[in-house]
């Protein structure tokens, strides 16, 4: 699950960065990107939980360090699904993201990511806290030294064999600060639980 989430932030990416996309692409197209990169901090926020929880669990019996077992068949399934399922109940966000938006024009595109954007956004900030990397502003010229973390900034264009290196800042990054993930409802054991990410809706009468 977690390489398939890559390969499809990979792939949104590949489009922003190197295809011309005409202006009212360009949002959509950073909101799924965000989308999937938050979905990959879910998944690895699962990983790191289920490995505390453990080692406290050992911690508190006394027993030895060792392997982490693992988690209950299907839980990380069932927590990513759940979280879709908050996103397309808020925001829409796998009708918008599966939809064929080629019969629709351009204002429809742009009112249709307006609504995903209002109700992702709302989901996503009652679970996270969002802060830049970059502390400055868009556009300014900074220097990297050797010892810059290279998780917390890539580098792009004409990157020399050594440092130091300057360069434009093109985007501040995001750093996350806060996590609260919402307890999983249903039995995990279920696979219900871990393949429904949202109900058909039947109106009756």
């Amino acid at each position: 699950m977690s390489l398939l989430i890559a390969v499809c932030a990979f792939i949104v990416a590949g489009f922003l960065f190197y295809y011309p996309l005409e202006d009212q692409f360009v949002w959509p197209m950073q909101l799924a990107l965000f989308i999937l990169i938050g979905v990959e901090i879910i998944l690895e926020s699962f990983h790191w939980l289920r490995f505390r929880l453990l080692k406290e669990g050992r911690e508190e019996t006394g027993q030895p360090e060792t392997q982490p077992t693992e988690a209950p068949h299907g839980a990380t399934e069932a927590g990513i699904v759940q979280f879709l399922g908050r996103l397309q109940d808020k925001g829409r966000f796998i009708d918008f993201v599966m939809d064929d938006v080629t019969p629709y024009s351009n204002e429809q595109i742009g009112a249709a990511a307006r609504v995903v954007h209002q109700g992702c956004r709302e989901v996503l900030k009652s679970n996270f806290d969002f802060e830049p990397v970059h502390g400055g502003k868009e556009g300014e010229t900074i220097t990297l030294s050797e010892d810059f973390d290279a998780r917390a900034y890539r580098l792009t264009g004409k990157v020399p064999d050594r440092p130091p290196y300057k360069g434009a800042v093109r985007h501040r990054g995001w750093k996350i600060t806060r996590i609260s993930l919402p307890r999983l409802t249903g039995d995990v054991r279920d696979p219900a639980v871990r393949e429904i990410a949202a109900p058909a809706e039947v109106e009756i009468g």
